[in-house]
């Protein structure tokens, strides 16, 4: 319950944070000089309502619960909180007009109120937004020069500007100093961080924009599907490759990834033997480890496929996962699945709008059956849930260790590739077939470790034209 009690202020700011009872507190108001309103309540105000009448005022209609959007309101919370300690200095009373006498006096800085049903979680989290934004822009912007603190402000009132941006923990500590029972949910702390993460966005277009903030988007909009047990639009999944064009990747453990409540939500409704899935989608875990909890080291490979050496995923698309902790006594020791990130050439399959389904190669002129593809999930031979899962099977692919060279891009092939797939290289009077074990190696290598190859087995026979002795000539 809020109980009423005096105005809870945000050290070194003119920022109150309180309940909805506040608005009710008009001398208080006045007291504080409060001049903007934030009110961060789906609460719908009469039109003239009296508890907000004479205040500029912003409303940010949503509930308190993990899976609200609050980082959308973000760039507008911020504008409208700043505009209102830096460019609201006119001493005002509640009906909109400078008090009597007001021309003599010294211009006060605006307070802003900042309120949710409680002021526990919903408006501190759009002050501790605006700490975070605040601690990270030039000190141009910081203070309008025209803005003036109160008279009643003192040097022990301010708090210095941190030398380093804040963290949210750092000003989450900062507003408990004014007000100890502030508390943001779980989900609002998970979009503080992202919001960090992303650089703190000033604006509207820079935050939609933002990779990490469109990835998350569509992971939520996935998810709302599949809650309905549909499949998802094509336009909501996140192809990792394109993404991949536009520059770096950017893998955040549980940022960029689903929202593990509405997660389990979905899994609750599966009958799952392990109700808990370990890999959330879009968002790269730790390194994969064995059976026995030790880390395996993770080799930069390029997936192809088996049978015409088309480039299917690069190892920045392999979505890697842990067995669960307590195994499945009939699960397999090794992974059968390569677990991959969503990748444009999968639009084919996955634009018929179906749960699951096959996954064939890329190359139009190859069309195998390398994997599958489930939204509900795919269980891994070594029990490991993966959702939703988009595995290539390890008998239809190979991983071919990437050496140095210029990077090449998924649905391509390479020259010796090209070369394999008729089965021929060029020689001096014959022809030399390229084993799988060869792909990307130059030719030089290719001769050299077939000549290896060879003499462990000499059973094996050659092709016409080709010598077992000498050094790999032809």
């Amino acid at each position: 319950m809020d109980v009423p009690g005096p105005l809870s202020k945000c050290p070194g700011f003119n920022i109150y944070v309180d309940g909805f009872t506040a608005l009710r507190r008009h001398k208080e108001l006045q007291a504080a000089n409060i001049t903007h309103i934030v009110s961060a309540v789906d609460w719908k105000f009469a039109e003239n309502s009296p508890l907000i009448r004479g205040f500029r005022h912003l409303q940010i209609p949503l509930d308190d619960v993990y899976d609200s959007n609050i980082l959308e309101y973000f760039p507008r919370s911020n504008d409208f909180i700043h505009q209102g300690l830096n460019y609201w200095t006119p001493t005002r009373g509640r009906d909109g007009t400078s008090k009597p006498g007001s021309s003599s006096e010294s211009p006060r800085q605006s307070g802003i109120l900042v309120h949710c049903a409680m002021g526990v979680s919903r408006s501190a989290t759009v002050v501790l937004a605006y700490l975070l934004w605040h601690s990270r822009q030039p000190q141009a912007i910081r203070t309008h020069p025209n803005a003036t603190t109160l008279p009643s402000s003192g040097e022990s009132d301010m708090v210095p500007l941190p030398p380093t941006p804040l963290s949210v923990e750092s000003a989450l500590a900062l507003l408990r100093e004014g007000r100890p029972r502030v508390e943001p949910n779980e989900g609002f702390i998970k979009q503080l961080r992202m919001y960090v993460e992303m650089g703190c966005p000033t604006t509207q277009s820079e935050l939609e924009n933002h990779k990490i903030y469109r990835r998350w988007m569509n992971s939520r909009n996935v998810m709302d599907a599949l809650s309905v047990n549909r499949a998802p639009e094509l336009e909501h999944i996140t192809w990792r490759d394109e993404e991949a064009e536009e520059g770096d990747e950017t893998d955040l453990d549980g940022i960029d990834g689903e929202d593990e409540t509405r997660r389990r939500r979905l899994e609750a409704k599966e009958d799952h033997p392990d109700p808990e899935i370990t890999n959330p989608m879009f968002s790269t875990s730790d390194p994969s480890t064995a059976a026995g909890g030790k880390r395996t080291p993770v080799t930069e490979v390029d997936i192809k496929c088996r049978k015409c050496r088309w480039l299917v995923a690069k190892s920045n698309f392999i979505l890697r996962h842990r067995p669960p902790p307590h195994r499945d006594p009939t699960a397999g020791e090794a992974c059968a699945h390569i677990f991959l990130h969503p990748l444009s050439w999968m639009k084919g399959a996955l634009g018929e709008g179906t749960l699951d389904g096959r996954l064939t190669c890329p190359n139009p002129k190859c069309g195998a059956n390398i994997g599958k593809f489930a939204w509900q999930g795919l269980r891994c031979s070594c029990g490991g849930w993966v959702t939703p899962g988009f595995g290539v099977g390890k008998a239809k692919i190979d991983e071919v260790p990437v050496r140095q060279g210029p990077s090449r891009s998924i649905g391509a092939v390479t020259a010796s590739d090209q070369l394999a797939l008729s089965g021929k290289v060029p020689g001096d009077g014959g022809v030399n077939t390229i084993t799988d074990g060869t792909a990307g190696l130059s030719f030089q290598d290719q001769d050299k470790q077939q000549q290896q190859q060879h003499q462990h087995h000499p059973s094996v026979r050659l092709p016409p034209g080709m010598r077992r002795g000498g050094a790999g000539n032809l």
